[in-house]
């Protein structure tokens, strides 16, 4: 019973703490996917645990590039403890300031939107932890902070409740 509280108490919380797209509409610099997803980018970032303590750091090398209306985004990651990944995203804009996407580790397709300085991208990921391995949600905001420089804030959910959190700096 006390799970079943707890479980119910979390998706309250969260629901309450919800933002909106609409919230940064009238914010300056205007985010552009095709602006700024482009040639070749640099990252640094944390990942945060359960209990909100750092237990990685990484880099990241990007590689943006546009056909038309599709984005391919080719991510190198390299984590403090040696790992490294790799993940291609393959991103459509669909009109209206909205997109989706698809990448090897996500077995739905992304969707995000956009308003102001802000993009809201969220998706679903097999995470692997520990030779195991996670079906877990992320919900990304990104902000435009200048020309050359985003901030991503990423929160990761298992079951509606928040699990971890990922922070990059992306700089062209």
């Amino acid at each position: 019973m006390k799970i079943i509280l707890v479980f119910i108490v979390s998706v309250i919380l969260l629901g309450c703490s919800s933002q909106d797209i609409n919230d940064y509409a009238d914010n300056k610099p205007v985010f552009s996917m095709t602006s700024f997803f482009q040639g070749d980018l640099k990252a640094e970032g944390i990942v945060k645990g359960f209990n909100g303590r750092v237990i990685r750091t990484f880099t990241a090398d990007l590689q943006a590039s546009w056909n038309d209306k599709t984005l391919t985004l080719d991510e190198q990651f390299l984590f403090s403890d040696g790992e490294k990944q790799n993940r291609t995203w393959v991103i459509q804009e669909i009109g209206d300031n909205r997109y989706t996407g698809t990448a090897n580790d996500i077995p739905e397709e992304a969707s995000g939107i956009s308003a102001g300085n802000a993009l809201n991208w969220q998706y679903a990921m097999v995470l692997n932890v520990d030779d195991s391995e996670y079906n877990v949600e992320f919900d990304d905001w990104i902000y435009q902070i200048s020309d050359n420089v985003v901030i991503n804030q990423t929160v990761i959910y298992k079951w509606g409740v928040q699990v971890g959190e990922v922070v990059l700096v992306i700089r062209k």
